[in-house]
């Protein structure tokens, strides 16, 4: 069974409890086996990151580290996180002078950072590490054609010759497996725009109106549902829903993507938190 650290950052465990847990149990089954780690910090995403790179650098080259100390690549889960990581990783095993930087601030807890690690996120297990003939496999309980629309995210995809995921402008990992497990993916205008949700801290009306085009430009394909596998995506997809802007017409339920798979593999739905979902996916995620 393969191994990885995993990496939850900040955002998960707080807010979207139940993609941390669904992810544990859908990697297990289907051979992947998740080690927490442990005194983990912030990656810091964005807003470290746009005061001073220095401190970016060692945040996440810390987290880099700590994984090298433990022997195993990274599983990041969320998108931010994802491409911080690997945004740092290229920036260390490129720039000699900011590695040095970087290590002498992690000398003092006896940390080195070498550059042994990757760093992957989710879709890149599924992919890479898992495989799609494995996941059609493992189907017991097929979908039988509930139309659902991918959400890929900016950082998951994005800069592409960096965190080298999927192609940021026809991504398909997603899509696949939602066709694997028996359901239909649905394309629609702006698929691989921002959900806006990066906007929030700075203009909260704009970050509103551009995830509420995006649910808009949704619904018009007449999608059931909305698969995701960033954290801040999945949050803001559904919070605008909520909104004074939102409309009238009816929530699109939104769920990760080992939400979406697990029930097709025959886990319970509890096991998989469905439970804590905002807008309740059980009626698009009856399978035969």
């Amino acid at each position: 069974m393969k191994e990885f650290v995993l990496y939850t950052g900040c955002t998960t465990p707080v807010r979207l409890p139940a993609y941390e847990a669904a992810i544990t149990i859908v990697l297990e089954k289907l051979g992947v086996r998740l080690i927490p780690m442990k005194d983990a910090n912030c990656c810091g995403a964005q807003y470290v990151e746009s005061v001073s790179h220095t401190a970016f650098a060692a945040m996440s080259g810390r987290i880099l580290a700590i994984a090298e100390s433990m022997d195993r690549d990274i599983l990041a889960v969320c998108g931010a996180c994802s491409g911080s990581l690997k945004i740092v990783k290229h920036d260390l095993d490129h720039n000699p002078d900011l590695r040095a930087e970087v290590n002498d601030l992690l000398a003092e807890e006896g940390l080195k950072y070498t550059g042994t690690v990757e760093v992957k996120h989710l879709l890149q297990i599924f992919n890479e590490d898992i495989g799609y003939d494995a996941i059609k496999a493992a189907i017991v309980k097929p979908y039988n054609g509930v139309r659902l629309a991918a959400h890929y995210g900016c950082h998951v995809t994005r800069p592409p010759e960096i965190v080298q995921v999927d192609n940021p402008e026809t991504p398909v990992i997603i899509d696949k497996i939602i066709e694997i497990a028996g359901a239909t993916p649905v394309d629609y205008t702006g698929k691989t725009r921002c959900c806006g949700g990066p906007m929030l801290a700075m203009d909260q009306e704009v970050a509103n109106k551009i995830g509420l085009d995006k649910i808009k430009n949704i619904r018009n394909e007449r999608a059931q549902g909305i698969v995701t596998a960033c954290v801040f995506c999945d949050i803001q997809l559904t919070q605008v829903q909520f909104g004074d802007t939102a409309g009238s017409e009816p929530k699109i339920p939104v769920l990760t993507l080992p939400q979406f798979l697990g029930p097709a593999l025959g886990i319970n739905f509890d096991k998989l938190g469905i439970q804590l979902n905002k807008i309740s996916p059980e009626a698009i995620l009856q399978v035969t």
